[in-house]
């Protein structure tokens, strides 16, 4: 998301009014988003929460019906 809003790990950072760090450790899989942290980086991304959130569930959907999860 954040590579297709053309935003560098710094960029969104102070986006958020957050270190760099935590954007890195977010795409390394080290920790994981609430979703309060998800609606603002959405927001921050210039991404709709909702349609992406829906998106997200049917993609997890389907990794779960592949019996993959």
């Amino acid at each position: 998301m954040r590579k297709k809003a053309g935003l560098t790990q710094r960029q969104l950072a102070d986006k958020l009014d957050r270190e760099r760090s935590f954007i890195a450790r977010l795409e390394l899989g080290e920790r994981r988003l609430d979703m309060v942290e998800f609606f603002w980086i959405c927001k921050a991304c210039g991404v709709n929460p909702e349609i992406f959130a829906r998106q997200l569930i049917r993609k997890l959907q389907k990794i779960q019906s592949d019996g993959k999860m």
